[in-house]
């Protein structure tokens, strides 16, 4: 088990290590904030920008003011709880500065298929 002596050591060495990251992505998270919050030992309350906006019924809209007020609530629920909250990725043409502003501090950026491959074509370049 990966240098470890015995399970309870194991289990413990993860249960240390291990994040609880939640993602809020539908209504039914939304109106569930606070009680998602009351689950013990969460580290991060993830926002997916792209999803939430399209149960919000306003797809990919991420200037409209229903977006904007789910983005406070989100960070305000989770600093109430003394919870990180953070962004799955910062939608293209948004300022991550705003973000901050708002009290995100966790910020992931998924890799997409054309990201993997700028990045194979620009190795390729290097090594030429």
């Amino acid at each position: 088990m990966g240098g470890f002596e015995n399970y309870r050591e194991y289990m413990d060495t993860v249960n240390e290590e291990l994040s609880i990251i939640p993602m809020i992505e539908t209504m039914q998270a939304m109106n569930n904030l606070e009680a998602i919050l009351t689950v013990p030992d969460i580290d991060v309350l993830l926002m997916g920008p792209s999803d939430l906006s399209i149960n919000l019924d306003i797809p990919l809209d991420y200037h409209n003011p229903k977006y904007q007020k789910a983005l406070d609530k989100i960070a305000a629920a989770s600093q109430d709880a003394g919870v990180i909250p953070g962004m799955y990725f910062i939608p293209g043409g948004q300022d991550p500065k705003s973000f901050i502003d708002r009290g995100f501090k966790f910020f992931t950026q998924p890799w997409s298929i054309s990201a993997t491959q700028g990045i194979q074509q620009q190795l390729q370049t290097i090594k030429r």
